[in-house]
């Protein structure tokens, strides 16, 4: 199995400036921005750190919050070869905190693969064109707006700049709004059953445009709980933790058994 390490995309996405709330005015959230500053600034020193301890630079350097408050930064290198490093830029000496950032950072690598901005932008611009043609046959539309302002939602945290930071409470905020969507298609589904019987007196367009708004949904994952995939990927991604730590570039201590 392929053990995915750190991306060397985390510095890249840190330094995204976000984007303006309206084309008219310059809106900015200094608070945001300053937090950008400081995980581009931490990720630049920890690429500096983990090259110090290993005598080569790394081939990416995630940060990681496993726990409130607790950040880490979770090194990979060629070999492949692993190092954690503690918030204070020293190599990680306990091996349960090493395992816990490495399967941290695993785990976000699967949040970012089951959250597509792309294939949620989608969805919602199929949904926009089954309103725009105003058909509400079973009262249809109220749900299918929803559907477009949940999975917009969803895009808004995805694209956040502090997604570079692999951070285990904000993913509660990812599963909630997740969950709204997953809900609001789940409506949208039941109120649309009754079609199926007569979709033969209904207009052709309006039947195209449901079709499309059902295969975007499956595209971004409307009807699947992001809760229930990221538990099936658990045992692999402790699995995975476990294979990083043996690959540790430094000694790694484990707590004494009972």
């Amino acid at each position: 199995m392929r053990r995915p390490g750190p991306s060397g995309e985390c510095t890249r996405a840190a330094r995204r400036s976000p984007r303006p709330v309206c084309n008219a005015c310059g809106v900015t959230d200094a608070p945001a921005d300053a937090a950008i500053a400081a995980l581009v600034e931490d990720l630049g020193r920890a690429r500096e750190a983990a090259s110090a301890v290993a005598g080569r630079p790394p081939l990416g350097v995630r940060a990681v919050e496993a726990a409130p408050g607790r950040r880490g930064y979770v090194a990979a290198f060629e070999g492949p070869a692993f190092l954690c490093l503690a918030g204070d830029m020293r190599a990680e000496g306990d091996g349960a905190r090493a395992r816990e950032a490495a399967q941290a950072s695993l785990l976000w690598e699967h949040v970012e693969g089951l959250v597509d901005a792309d294939a949620l932008r989608a969805l919602a611009v199929a949904a926009g064109r089954v309103l725009a043609l105003g058909r509400d046959p079973e009262g249809v539309l109220a749900p299918i707006g929803t559907v477009a302002s949940r999975a917009l939602d969803l895009v808004a945290w995805r694209e956040e700049p502090l997604r570079a930071l692999a951070s285990m409470p904000d993913l509660d905020r990812a599963v909630a709004l997740q969950e709204r969507l997953v809900g609001a298609y789940a409506r949208f589904v039941r109120l649309s059953e009754p079609l199926v019987a007569v979709q033969d007196t209904l207009d052709g367009e309006f039947l195209e445009a449901l079709g499309e708004l059902e295969r975007a949904a499956g595209r971004a994952g409307a009807g699947r709980r992001l809760a229930d995939e990221l538990a099936a990927a658990l045992p692999d991604c402790r699995e995975g933790a476990d294979e990083m730590a043996a690959a540790h570039i430094t000694r790694l201590a484990e707590a004494p058994g009972p």
